[in-house]
């Protein structure tokens, strides 16, 4: 190779180096400002109390502000339709639960999965089968029992028609053989605080919204949908071991606007993962009735797609319809 060619070749390799550095600073530099987490549920609900922790660790991790916004409504269809068209910069992201999914079923204007890009799912929560601590009914049995002598009777809140306590009211009546009268709420909190008060008999609202209630001795647990005993509620038996073989609940992650790029996806979804080894944030969402569970970008998806899959099971299969009740 002649000198001059070999200079050519030089500069090139020169230029090039400079590019993947520059390159390299840019992507090192996100997020360099603040960022918004949309909540399409309430403040105080399963996912609220889930997400803050997770951004204020995000924002001390990232040096940037991670600011929280809860945009309630429709169960879950406004706040998600606004993480859904959001800017696709990497500065937007929000929660996700089966209730988007089962949106579809419900409203003719709901949030599509295909419109998002999954960055990382956080926990898992099982479903309860839970009474007012004055409720005549001390064990499943007597509750199940009763129900199928008063079909339609027993008032179970739920967080909106088509959400995810809704589905496990009607998977849970399918297997029990039962037929429960549905109440919508607008949220899981103001579900709970409808069976706090007396206004309905029962919930199937998952462990963490209900499980401080337990522990005051407001409410009582009858039974978990989970796999094993919860290891806080041991006395509480699972419905599997009662003879009802129903293992159901919600999941919660994060999701940003389609668009948003490889390199974002990544940045998120390793801060979201590092998050969750925290001892202090596994330690409180342990007590706050969560099972941890962390799934990147490519596992979430597969998630969320197990999920699409077993929804359209529940309607076109098994003739579940999601109506108003």
């Amino acid at each position: 190779m002649n000198t001059k060619r070999m200079k050519n070749s030089l500069i090139v390799l020169l230029v090039f180096a400079i590019m993947l550095s520059a390159a390299g600073t840019v992507f090192a530099a996100y997020p360099e400002r603040s960022v918004k987490i949309i909540i399409p549920w309430s403040v105080g609900g399963m996912t609220d109390v889930l997400t803050r922790p997770i951004a204020k660790w995000l924002e001390d991790y990232f040096d940037v502000p991670f600011v929280v916004e809860n945009k309630p409504g429709g169960s879950g269809i406004i706040g998600s339709l606004l993480i859904e068209n959001a800017v696709a910069d990497g500065y937007v992201f929000g929660t996700t639960s089966m209730s988007t999914v089962s949106a579809q079923y419900v409203s003719p204007v709901y949030p599509k999965m295909e419109n998002v890009e999954p960055l990382a799912q956080a926990i898992t929560i099982p479903a309860t089968v839970t009474v007012n601590a004055d409720s005549p009914w001390k064990t499943l049995e007597e509750y199940v029992s009763y129900a199928k002598a008063n079909p339609g009777e027993i008032k179970n809140s739920n967080s909106g028609i088509g959400a995810s306590a809704h589905i496990s009211a009607i998977v849970f009546e399918d297997k029990a053989g039962i037929e429960l009268n549905h109440i919508p709420y607008v949220a899981y909190a103001e579900a709970v605080v409808a069976l706090l008060g007396g206004h309905v008999d029962s919930t199937n609202i998952p462990l963490p919204d209900v499980a401080p209630h337990i522990e005051a001795g407001k409410l009582r647990m009858l039974a978990i949908a989970s796999n094993e005993r919860h290891p806080d509620f041991p006395d509480v038996p699972t419905l599997k071991e009662l003879g009802i073989d129903v293992v159901m609940g919600n999941y919660s992650g994060f999701v940003a606007p389609k668009g948003i790029t490889k390199e974002q996806i990544k940045v998120l979804e390793e801060g979201i993962g590092e998050a969750l080894q925290d001892p202090e944030i596994r330690n409180f969402l342990i007590g706050a009735g969560f099972q941890p569970v962390y799934l990147n970008a490519e596992e979430f998806a597969k998630k969320i797609k197990d999920t699409e899959d077993s929804l359209d099971y529940l309607v076109n299969e098994l003739g579940i319809e999601f109506v108003d009740d």
